[in-house]
């Protein structure tokens, strides 16, 4: 039996910047942010910098739960004016 995997991705701008002001307000290192959300420290960086233009949703979700943050709600309201 064949499994297609669907990957919803998120384009939120501003978001890079939003999750580096809570890391830092946080005081947490990209090292420990990216090793909980099981990414590599540069993805982390490009992410932060915006230089990477959406994020699959899972890597929100576990950047979520590495920030103790939930970024649910700007997601559903940016899909909500991406659909109205």
């Amino acid at each position: 039996m064949n499994l297609m995997q669907v990957t919803l991705s998120v384009d939120l701008p501003g978001l890079g910047r939003r999750i580096r002001e809570i890391r830092e307000s946080k005081g947490l290192s990209p090292t420990w942010v990216a090793a909980q959300a099981g990414m590599s420290v540069a993805n982390l960086y490009r992410i932060e910098s915006e230089d990477a233009k959406s994020l699959p949703r899972e890597t929100l979700r576990k950047l979520s739960e590495a920030l103790n943050v939930d970024f649910d709600a700007e997601v559903k309201a940016a899909l909500a004016q991406e659909v109205g």
